[in-house]
């Protein structure tokens, strides 16, 4: 499939300079790390969440965490659940299923972003398909997500945990 079209026409508005990292084919935020070999401490991921009231939201957090949905419903006052992913064509149609960039404005989907995320020196995320990260500086990361609401709603996995390394 290639870039989202709607990801390309969102950093060219901005202004945004990228590179596309290409890649073995790979699933995930966490497997087109290491697929890129690029640092999974610095590849961000999208989690797609339904509020209470019927909205729909972006969380972008580190690719290798997971959402603390009750420090999420805190941070935003609203209850949230995962969003179904067989419903999620409606906004990334022009993505392959699971491939989804950590920019939600592009897609008109309000975006909340984990401090930790602010934090990258160099930000990498799915490109829309399995086979490109998009690799930006994290200033202009920063740049774009300077309106968003942020804040600590992740948790890092367990490494002694038997079910998170399966």
């Amino acid at each position: 499939m290639g870039m989202s079209t709607r990801l390309k026409q969102y950093l060219d508005q901005h202004h945004i300079p990228y590179e596309k990292v290409r890649h073995v084919y790979a699933e995930g935020a966490t497997q087109s790390a290491i697929a890129s070999h690029v640092p999974l401490a610095q590849m961000a991921k999208a989690v797609i969440l339904e509020q209470d009231d019927g909205k729909s939201i972006m969380a972008v957090l580190p690719a290798a965490d997971k959402v603390d949905l009750q420090r999420l419903n805190y941070l935003i006052h609203h209850e949230v659940q995962l969003t179904p992913e067989h419903t999620l064509g409606k906004w990334f149609d022009d993505c392959d299923p699971g491939a989804i960039p950590a920019l939600g404005e592009a897609y008109s989907l309000d975006t909340l972003v984990d401090d930790e995320v602010l934090h990258m020196a160099d930000v990498y995320m799915e490109s829309g398909d399995h086979r490109d990260l998009i690799h930006m500086k994290g200033d202009d990361f920063r740049r774009l997500a300077s309106h968003w609401q942020h804040g600590q709603f992740s948790i890092k996995p367990d490494p002694w945990s038997r079910v998170e390394r399966m």
